[in-house]
Parts: structure tokens; sequence; C-alpha cells
């Protein structure tokens, strides 16, 4: 009783300390640790799977009370094709339940939550494809949160596709080489037309400090934050999430000193006559404006 005690209130101090600070707008997990949660409390591995399915259902509602706008979760890699064909089949079950269930929960409409699935969806069952189209059917003209779900999903892999794309508009003509930019590969990827395409904080539970080929291109290239944890995914709760929140807010700080000292040392070194010059030359265009 004191133990839970405890944590609510330690639950209530991270909260409205992370609620202080700017919040991640979109954040990525590799829900690691379902199957050695599993062994470690001698289920069966289907059973840490379902646990984890509802760590993730948590999640998503933590992720909604704090108004964070996207969310990307891995359910499914495509290295996890080598693992036994039946618990391939078992885990394959357990997504297409969990999608119905998605596409027929009030909260999913009453957030107006567009949720879009990526990854090489071709290679999944056929009963796995015609769930994930209910449900991106169902959600599909919403705009309030969104959440992507990455199903047989390998990060070369999507960049390779975008690749082999805009290479074929080439040859068609409808793209240039030369127009070929940051922006253009983003619209190629399996996460085109999402509202944040990059992610600020990825976590990852289950003890392993590494991304796992897991969204390259959207997590580097806005230099995200990274938080990797001990608990396994059935285990992650929302101080852990809270406290991978505050991991990102300190690193926009730190990042947002950095700039400030940077700008304090090029002033220094510029002196007082090259400063009074830019100052007079940002004065006379802002009165020809």
């Amino acid at each position: 009783m004191l133990h839970e005690t405890l944590y609510r209130g330690y639950e209530r101090l991270l909260t409205g300390e992370v609620k202080k600070h700017g919040l991640p707008r979109h954040i990525a997990v590799i829900m690691d640790g379902n199957r050695r949660y599993a062994d470690r409390v001698r289920i069966m591995r289907y059973y840490g799977h379902i646990y984890g399915a509802r760590t993730t259902e948590q999640f998503l509602e933590w992720c909604w009370e704090l108004g964070i706008k996207q969310a990307t979760i891995y359910a499914f890699s495509t290295e996890n094709f080598s693992r036994p064909e039946t618990e391939r089949a078992m885990i394959f079950e357990l997504i297409t339940k969990k999608l119905d269930e998605l596409a027929d929960d009030p909260r999913t409409h009453e957030r107006r939550m567009k949720v879009l699935v990526i990854g090489e969806v071709h290679r999944l069952p056929s009963d796995l494809q015609d769930a994930i189209r209910r449900v991106e059917d169902a959600t599909r003209s919403y705009d309030g949160n969104h959440l992507n779900i990455a199903i047989a999903y390998g990060g070369q892999r999507e960049i390779l596709d975008a690749v082999q794309d805009m290479a074929r508009e080439v040859r068609e003509g409808k793209l240039h080489a030369d127009e070929i930019d940051e922006t253009i590969v983003s619209r190629h990827l399996y996460t085109n037309g999402v509202a944040v395409p990059d992610v600020d904080l990825i976590i990852r539970t289950g003890g392993d400090i590494r991304t796992s080929n897991f969204l390259p291109w959207q997590a580097n290239g806005s230099e995200c934050a990274a938080y990797f944890c001990a608990p396994f995914w059935p285990e992650f709760r929302k101080i852990d999430f809270l406290r991978a929140i505050r991991v990102y807010q300190m690193r926009e700080c730190e990042q947002k000193q950095s700039a400030l000292i940077r700008t304090v040392n090029m002033l220094a070194a510029c002196g007082s006559a090259e400063i009074d010059g830019v100052v007079g030359l940002f004065r006379g265009a802002k009165s020809r404006n």
C-alpha cells in the first residue's frame, strides 16, 4: 500500500515537471522484451505478447493525456520473419485482433486518430492485410492524433523502396533528378502523409542500446533524443514514459544553451566594430521593408 502511494506521488510529480516544458511531437517506441519477460516469469511466450499489447494500449493513453500528437510503434520487424512459424502465426493473429479492436474503439473516433501501417504489408497473411485495410479505411479522413504501426518493417528497405520509387518517376518524366532533396525523399517514405514526419524521441525497452533499423531517416534526420531502459515492454510504466520525456526535454535545453554559447562566442570574436556594422545593415533592411 505504501509502495503504491509513493509510486502515485512520484508519477504526479514527474507529470507536473514535464508539463512545464516543451513536449515531443512524435515519439517512436521499440517495444522489446515480450518473449524475455515471458521466459522470466515462466509463462508461454504468447502471453508475453498479450501483456505487451496491454502496455501498448496504456502507452497510447499516456500520449493522449499529454497531448502528444503522433506515435510510431515497432510491432514486427523484417528480422522477426526468422522466428518459428507457429510463433509468427500467433503474433499475426494477435495484431489482427488488436487492429480490429482499434477500428471499433470509440476513443479512436472521438480523438479522430488516424492509423497508418508502415512496412512490407504484402508479406503479411491475407487476414492481417484485411485488418490493416479496415482500420486505415475507418480512420483515413481523421486529422487528430496519428498512430503509425510498423509491421514487417525494416528501415533500410524503406529507404531502398523510396529510392526505387523516385528512380521510376525520373524515368517517367514525373520527377527531375536535380529536384530530389530531403523533402522529396520524405514524401516517398512509408510515413508519407503523416502530420510530423520526423521523430523527436525514440524509446527502447529491454536493455539493448541500439535502434535496430527502426526509422533511420525519420529519427536521424531530426537528431532525435533516445531513451534506453531496462524494463521489458510488459513492465514499462508511466514513470518510465515520463522519464523518457524528461530526457528529451533536457536534451532540448542543452541544445539551446549550446546555441546561445556559440552566438556569444561569435559576437565576442567579431568585436564591437563588426557588430555595429551588422546592426546597421539589419536596421537598413528593416526600414526598406
